[in-house]
């Protein structure tokens, strides 16, 4: 009866141990943030592309009237993330960490020239085109 009591207690307090040491593996996140044009305003209706640093998840989102976005659902892991709105782009933020349950901000600033319309896309859309020919 000891011996009994003595492993179920035993087996008890090793579940208990392994469940808390458990990785929180397969959660979801959000990456959220604001985009601002070059006058330092919030950039409505903007889009914003949140990719795997391979290139191979891609989400993407539209900023609202006070240039706020949120890109969610995102399994963890990092992401790079651009904005482009009206032929101008944002700087690539890289290495966004997204963690699982919790939200990453990012503040995205829209470039004062226009760029080619091909710079909007994200980067495993530009690898697929390859090296450009003269």
């Amino acid at each position: 009866m000891r011996y009994r009591l003595f492993f179920a207690m035993l087996l008890c307090a090793a579940i208990v141990a392994s469940v808390g040491a458990a990785p929180q593996s397969g959660g979801l996140g959000t990456i959220g943030g604001q985009v601002l044009n070059a006058d330092g305003k919030p950039a409505a209706g903007a889009h914003v592309i949140a990719q795997t640093s391979d290139g191979h998840h891609i989400e993407s989102a539209t900023t609202n009237t006070q240039g706020h976005f949120w890109v969610a659902a995102l399994p963890e892991g990092q992401y790079d993330v651009r904005a482009f709105y009206e032929g101008r782009v944002s700087e690539w933020r890289q290495g966004v960490w997204v963690a699982p349950g919790e939200q990453t901000n990012v503040l995205l600033h829209l470039s004062r020239q226009k760029s080619p319309p091909s710079s909007a896309l994200g980067k495993r859309a530009a690898r697929r085109r390859g090296p450009a020919t003269p």
